[in-house]
């Protein structure tokens, strides 16, 4: 979505390293061999931060990995890293490292050397600080960009069955057996599931599975639904809950979606639940209520067309580079367009 506003809103040169070798079955690439492929492009990559130099673009970085091999070139370039999550953001939830020292201070000098980094969410702004000792004026929050007037847009349902949506490629780590287990037990009124997911499974008679490619997404289905659900154990920004929301759906997700608060208003277009408790008490009530689930539905798309527009996200990634710009001293006094990336 980011790539997508740019294009619309701006000139943009677009740089993607090669895909990675693809390992044996059942194998993964080691994190030193993801960096020897990488490192081996940086000739390219000089080549194309030195034209953005000349042409006084401003370099964005899609998290903090691709500005790494970067490093030796950012001197006089305007460059960013714009992110929703970091290394170090679920380690309080997950009880255990993901980051080793030496990483963490690696990224903490790249993250240092860039001229700002654009984060998507409060939780990632607090790790940065926190984390990585970014001095909390090089961070930007802004809105995550979604396709708001490209969604299907899901029709009122107040008579009809309850529609019930979950996505998550990883069934298990998005909380999908406690949704299971309410619908299981659920009798008090017809609902009908969706569950949309890679995981193998073996579900309940009268759950609607679908098989997706985890590159795409499910915005197919979302117009079919009411209640969009994701019970996850972490996760950062699930776009799936942007998606959800852009295409009129309530939503219920837990307190471990980290970014799940930019877009929903408690009681308002959607829940955010403390415990697993919560998120079955919450839905249960929400499945007898159908007139509160019509104004969660009008909310959600109110939200989004409010604040996560391509439009108005363009328009406050312009306003950083001008505030910014304001008190920088650059080449000439000044760079050349905000508009050239």
């Amino acid at each position: 979505n980011f790539l997508e506003m740019l294009r619309q809103y701006s000139d943009v040169i677009h740089f993607a390293f090669s895909p990675c070798e693809t390992p044996p079955m059942g194998q993964t690439l080691s994190r030193f061999r993801r960096y020897l492929l990488r490192a081996r492009e940086m000739p390219r990559l000089r080549k194309v931060c030195l034209a953005a130099r000349r042409e006084g673009r401003i370099v964005i970085y899609q998290h903090v990995s691709p500005a790494l091999f970067s490093l030796p070139f950012l001197h006089g370039l305007r460059s960013y890293i714009y992110l929703d999550w970091t290394r170090k953001l679920y380690e309080p939830i997950v009880k255990r490292k993901m980051s080793s020292a030496m990483t963490t201070a690696l990224h903490s000098c790249v993250l240092r050397n860039v001229s700002g980094v654009l984060a998507f969410t409060q939780a990632a702004e607090h790790s940065l600080i926190q984390d990585y000792k970014v001095p909390p004026n090089k961070i930007h929050r802004i809105p995550m960009p979604f396709d708001v007037f490209g969604a299907a847009l899901s029709k009122p349902n107040s008579n009809g069955p309850l529609r019930i949506l979950f996505v998550g490629g990883d069934f298990f780590r998005k909380g999908g057996e406690v949704l299971l287990r309410w619908f299981d037990g659920f009798r008090k009124c017809p609902i009908e599931l969706t569950v949309v997911t890679q995981t193998d499974l073996c579900l309940p008679a009268g759950v609607r599975v679908i098989r997706n490619d985890p590159k795409c997404s499910a915005k197919d289905e979302l117009a079919k639904h009411d209640l969009f659900v994701l019970p996850t154990k972490y996760d950062a920004f699930p776009l799936a809950i942007g998606e959800a929301a852009c295409a009129g759906l309530g939503v219920i997700t837990s307190v471990n979606a980290l970014g799940a608060a930019e877009v929903i208003d408690t009681g308002l277009n959607g829940y955010i639940a403390e415990n697993e408790s919560d998120f079955i008490g919450t839905l249960s009530e929400l499945a007898q209520d159908r007139a509160r689930v019509e104004k969660l539905k009008i909310h959600s798309r109110r939200k989004m067309i409010s604040k996560f527009t391509y439009e108005k996200v363009f328009n406050r990634l312009e306003q950083v580079f001008v505030d910014q710009a304001s008190h920088e001293r650059y080449i000439g006094g000044h760079y050349r367009s905000i508009s050239r990336i």
